[in-house]
């Protein structure tokens, strides 16, 4: 019986989605959840999810499949799991489906949030897990640059090293930057900053390598008019931005076509 979950998760203290075979292996999500699964099943059970989220980034709607006994059946699996489960990790929903879903192969489309925090005077808290304490940042300049980021393009400019991908074009549906409302309870300050952006794929750090791009753009570092120049370049060393921290990214949510 295959299962399709939908996922939760703060990547805080987690090295990533990816389980690490290797002795002494670090924290991942896919280790906890296949820990969990195993407790409930007796067996153990490959947990594929959707794609590969990096050490300390989030996820609000990563799905997942996996197959489990048919003996179980009728079993409450988002509650079975989440007893087991650490606290960081929630099975939002999970119900069965068909045996030819793939979590990964059957993606259409995926969407990705980045956050810009610009206050240089102070980060709450209860933000610091999920922003990129950047500074302040030009707002126009950066939705500038947006246009030369979408549409189907060749995006291996945007690729970090070690990614064993065969094709390197991807479909960039929609790029926004949204300016958040002020933070109640805190002095007057400088607005978070908000990317979303939704592709039919992404490449190794490709959201994290934009946000670094749009950031040097918002500190006029580089000219918005010249990122179609930067990316026709087709190599990660014609891009003097740095890759944005993990930990400002999040997962929104994966859809699939019929």
């Amino acid at each position: 019986m295959r299962l399709k979950l939908l996922l939760a998760y703060i990547g805080t203290r987690y090295s990533g989605w990816q389980i690490q075979e290797k002795p002494n292996p670090p924290r991942t999500v896919q280790a906890e959840l296949e820990a969990a699964l195993q407790a409930v099943t007796g067996a153990r059970i490959r947990v594929c999810a959707s794609g590969r989220t990096d050490a300390g980034t989030h996820a609000k709607g990563q799905t997942a499949h996996c197959d489990v006994p048919d003996v179980r059946a009728r079993l409450d699996w988002r509650r079975s799991l989440n007893a087991l489960l650490p606290r960081d990790i929630r099975v939002i929903e999970a119900e069965r489906i068909n045996d030819g879903f793939h979590a990964r192969n059957d993606v259409a489309r995926k969407t990705y949030a980045y956050q810009f925090w610009q206050e240089k005077r102070f980060l709450p808290p209860e933000l610091s897990p999920f922003v990129w304490d950047c500074g302040p940042l030009d707002l126009d300049a950066m939705r500038s640059a947006l246009p030369h980021l979408s549409g189907e393009q060749d995006f291996a400019a945007l690729q970090n090293a070690g990614a064993d991908t065969r094709s390197t074009y991807r479909t960039i549906f929609s790029a926004k930057i949204t300016q958040m409302p002020l933070l109640e309870h805190y002095p007057p300050h400088s607005p978070l900053l908000r990317l979303t952006v939704s592709a039919n794929g992404f490449l190794k750090q490709m959201v994290r390598n934009m946000a670094g791009l749009l950031a040097d753009c918002g500190r006029k570092r580089i000219a918005p008019e010249s990122v179609t120049e930067l990316l026709a370049a087709r190599e990660r060393k014609a891009l003097s931005s740095a890759t944005a921290p993990a930990r400002g990214l999040t997962l929104l949510r994966v859809e699939y076509g019929e």
